[in-house]
Formats: structure tokens, sequence, C-alpha cells
């Protein structure tokens, strides 16, 4: 599947992007949506495309990506584990406005973070449009079109968590501006309903071929409809729909927490949902570069995304994850190299999206790692959560204490079993758990929100540090972001802004 989102991404740069009178000649071949959808080949390549605006940063689309403004800005830079970094506080004044809660309608984070999600949307609908009129593989073609009708709700769900009330739109003869904001609620209703349709197709994740992996299935659909019901409040619905990922049979924890992610992890029995990336040299435009974002200044990066101190002190004394999600000056690397980690802000750098030498085939731009979006661990955490509010407290802190027996490597004298038994007490153990469990992989601004105290956290973090970071956050304000003033504009007054803004 790697290949083909290579190879679906110039395709559908025709069908989606556009271009301006190229050398103001008629096409010899005008590719349409007529032609276009014809064989059982154009499916197959219409239904990659639709998966590649997951790939967080992707050169030939820019090289700050598209998606990739959604994870490291909005979900990491906006919360109290991350400082931007950078060379200076100017340095890509997007993300230091958003850590600020100073933002602008004009942003750039918002701006691409809105821009990707609806082209993943549109290119998920030209799918549901057009491949039913297709004579293929009748099997192959109901798998397609439940693919399509799950990226289009992990799509809709970035877009929700992020702008709040938001353009619904489900066909692609339309496009988000020529509508006004439809409600949240109504959103998350078709985010469930696109959800369970493509769960009661889509094939288990042992089902898929080799040359598959990486396209949705019925555990990610199941993944997502508990974290769906979980940002909804629906504690009884997320726990049924997480236990049925945990009882499928189709995951298990990684063995091993940190190589889990690097290349030799890639599609574990712990990956649910992850956006695939060429390991290739050569292939620069299937490359992910999130490594050269996140990486030190003295060592060919850019050194943003630094994990902060206070990130850093929520570990329990002994754990392992602290030094497989963070490094500083001095680590020893898994390539042996001594780090370096250059001019950062807070004296750390992001661990878990360090590429060795040796997993650099045609050098610092060009590594493959993939991005997980959804592993076990989070299913577990998540319906440990679940759990202890429906009142089922054993199934809580069985799960919880999986996490926390594969957390030890080993070791019986740190991170003891979790015995809490107190609702109140144990949902704030478990919300301790998620942060340095899954810290730093694009999950903490949003799960604050979620949990409904990102100002009290946001703002504690300021007065402590001493820092204008967080400290500007309003609450009822900025729990979502401002609407792209461009986005605005070209809706005619059909688009207004969020309150605040």
């Amino acid at each position: 599947m790697k290949r083909l989102l290579y190879i679906a991404c110039t395709f559908f740069c025709w069908m989606t992007l556009g271009c301006d009178d190229i050398l103001e000649k008629e096409p010899l071949a005008l590719i349409s949506t007529d032609n276009a959808y014809v064989t059982e080949s154009d499916a197959a390549r219409a239904v990659t495309a639709a998966y590649h605006p997951l790939q967080a940063n992707n050169w030939c689309c820019g090289a700050w990506g598209n998606s990739g403004f959604m994870h490291w800005v909005l979900a990491n830079v906006a919360s109290d584990d991350t400082e931007k970094g950078g060379e200076s506080g100017s340095d890509q004044l997007y993300a230091q406005q958003v850590s600020l809660f100073n933002i602008p309608a004009d942003n750039d984070a918002t701006r691409f973070a809105w821009s990707s999600q609806y082209i993943g949307i549109r290119r998920a609908n030209l799918v549901l449009d057009n491949i039913p009129d297709i004579e293929m593989d009748e099997d192959l073609k109901a798998r397609y079109l439940a693919e399509a009708k799950f990226l289009r709700a992990w799509y809709y769900i970035n877009l929700v968590k992020t702008f709040g009330d938001i353009p619904l739109v489900l066909t692609s003869e339309i496009e988000a501006y020529d509508l006004t904001r439809t409600p949240r609620q109504q959103i998350y209703d078709q985010i469930i309903k696109d959800l369970q349709e493509a769960e009661a197709v889509l094939p288990a994740a042992s089902e898929y071929a080799d040359d598959d992996r990486g396209r949705a299935t019925k555990g990610a659909a199941q993944a997502y409809l508990g974290k769906v019901y979980l940002y909804l409040n629906d504690f009884v619905n997320a726990e049924q729909w997480f236990a049925q990922v945990i009882n499928s049979g189709d995951y298990s924890l990684h063995p091993d927490y940190y190589s889990m992610f690097l290349r030799e992890g890639e599609n574990s029995s712990e990956h649910i949902f992850q956006a695939q990336f060429h390991n290739d040299q050569g292939a620069q435009p299937a490359n992910n570069q999130l490594n050269i974002v996140f990486g030190s200044r003295a060592r060919n990066g850019w050194g943003f995304n630094c994990p902060t101190q206070d990130f850093v002190d929520a570990f329990e004394e002994g754990d392992p994850r602290l030094g497989h999600s963070v490094y500083k000056e001095g680590d020893i690397m898994p390539d042996g190299l001594v780090a370096n980690v250059g001019n950062t802000p807070t004296g750390y750098l992001n661990k878990k999206y360090y590429v060795p030498e040796y997993e650099r085939v045609g050098g610092a731009l060009q590594p493959g790692r993939d991005d997980i979006y959804m592993r076990l661990g989070k299913v577990l955490l998540w319906y440990a959560e679940a759990a202890n509010e429906n009142g089922n407290t054993q199934e809580a802190l069985d799960a919880l204490n999986m996490i926390r027996e594969r957390a030890r490597e080993g070791n019986p004298d740190i991170l003891p079993n979790i015995t809490e038994t107190n609702k109140d007490a144990l949902r704030e153990i478990i919300w301790h758990e998620q942060r340095v469990e899954f810290g730093q992989e694009f999950e903490r601004f949003y799960e604050l929100v979620r949990q409904g105290r990102a100002g009290d956290v946001l703002r504690a973090y300021a007065e402590k540090y001493g820092t204008a970071k967080g400290s500007g956050f309003r609450d009822g304000i900025n729990e979502i972001f401002p609407i792209p003033q461009a986005e605005i504009s070209l809706s005619g007054g059909l688009l207004e802004q969020n309150p605040g803004y």
C-alpha cells in the first residue's frame, strides 16, 4: 500500500486540486469523473488516494505538510506537554500563537488542518459517489466503500474536535464553503453512522494480505467508535466498542515499548491504524519528515515540538517510558550516537520520532517511519476510563495494570499494580497513565478538552513555570480553534466564525 499511496497522489492531483490553463492548451487526454472511474484498478487508486491526507508531513504538499499541523501544533504545542521550540519565538509564528492562545483567524496551523481534512473528505466522497457504478468484484467493491466511509469519519473526527460546528459535506458535488455549519452533535451522528456501516463490512486485520497493511479494518472502526463515544461522554457505548477490540484476538501489546516506534515495530500486533510511509531511497514524496521537524538543530533537525519539564516530571520514578519518550543532552541513542539537543528551550526532544542513522536509507530527509494513530495501548486505557465511569472497577484495573506491566519491563521494583477502587481517585490515576503512556502522540490537548479541564491545567502550568504559555486560555472559547478566514471569505458569509475569534 505504501507504493500505491505514491501513485494515487499523482492521480488525485488532477481530480481534486486542479491547475490553471497549463501551457494554455487543451490536454490530449483529459481526466474527469466520466473516465476516471471505469475499471477495478481505477477504484483501487481512488480508494488509496483517500488515505493520502493521513500522511502527517508529506513533502509534495509543502515541507510542513497537511495533517501534520493538526498533530504537532494543535494537539501537542497547545498542551502542557510540549513547547514550540525552533530557532526563536518567532520561528513558525503560527505555532507560537497556538501556544499562547492568541490565535488569529488566518493562522496557518488551523488553515492547513481544515483544508487537509476536507481534501480527505472530498476524496472519500468521490469514492462513494463513483465506485458503485463500476463493474467489478462486488465483495471488493463493498470493502472499498467501507474504507471510504471509515476515512470520511476519521477526517470528520479531526475536524469536529478542532473546530466544533462545521459544514457536513456528503457528496463530491459541493465544497465545504458552499454550506453553513452543521451542529456538532449531527456531525458526530454522521461519524457514528459511517463507522458502524464500515465496521459491518471491513475485514479484520488478520484477513488482509501483507500488501494491504495500513488499510482500515474492523478493529480500527471499533476503536474509533469507542473514542467517539468517549468524546460524547457515552461511557457505556465506549466501553462496549473498546471491549470488542480488546477481545477480538487480533491485537496484543507489543512486548517492547520503544521498538514499537521504530521501523522494526511497524505494523506490529499493537498497531490498529497508522499512516504508511515509504522506506525507499528516492521516494521523498512518500517519506515522513517529522523526524526533521522534531530533530535537534545540531543534527540536521529544526528543533520543534520540545517536551516540557512538566511532562518529564509526570513520570513515576524509574518509569522506562520516560527514556523512550524524550531524550536530553548526552543520552545514548539507539544508533549509538551521543545526543546533542541543540538550543531546545526545554532541554528535551521527542524520542518517539527520532530516526536512527541505520533507518535513514536515503538520508535525513527520507525516513519511512509510519505515524501511529491508534494502538492497543490507547484502547486499553480509554477502556479503563470508560469501565471506571460505568462502575466496572475490576475491569478498569485489569486494563490499567496490563499497561503498567508492559511498562515496567520485567522490573518488579517499579510501577506497582494499581489497587485503588474509589471512582474519582481511579479516574485521576487513569488520566495520569494516559498522559505518560501516549505522551507526544498527538492526543494531549484534545484529551484535556474532552476531560473538561483544559483551562485549569493550562493556566496552572503557566503559573507554575512563570510563562505565558497557556496563560491566555479562555474557558468556553479556546476549547476549539478559529475557522480559517479564507474559508469564511470563500463562503460569502455562509460560514460564521467561532465565538471569541
